[in-house]
């Protein structure tokens, strides 16, 4: 089957281009580039499934509680990204709204980073 090494090697530079390409996304629709941040926001996507591949794998590889725990603060994560950008791009996140995305965001994004890095 797969090797672990390169699981998860290739799962972190996975997260690495996903939170460039978010960051971009952000950066395209605060601009008025829309088009070009739905083909980023369609690229994200993909990104996603090799991402829950990738982590569905590791998971089955090393099932213990912190690797069942970093996935769900993963799909957390992932929900909150595609929460905000598509709000964004429909013009539909108030200020309230955003704080409250942007707050669980860095929270969740912190707690995936903690799980994957220290624990």
């Amino acid at each position: 089957m797969w090797e672990y090494e390169t699981l998860i090697h290739s799962h972190g530079l996975f997260w690495f281009i996903t939170m460039i390409l978010f960051g971009l996304t952000i950066v395209l629709l605060k601009s008025g580039k829309l088009k070009l941040a739905k083909v980023i926001q369609m690229s994200l996507r993909i990104l996603y499934i090799l991402l829950f591949v990738t982590g569905g794998a590791l998971v089955l590889m090393n099932i213990w509680w912190g690797a069942l725990l970093k996935g769900l603060l993963s799909f957390w994560l992932i929900y909150m990204m595609e929460l905000i950008s598509n709000r964004m791009a429909k013009n539909l996140l108030s200020k309230k709204d955003a704080l409250l995305f942007w707050v669980q965001l860095i929270i969740s994004f912190s707690a995936v980073l903690y799980m994957g890095y220290l624990v």
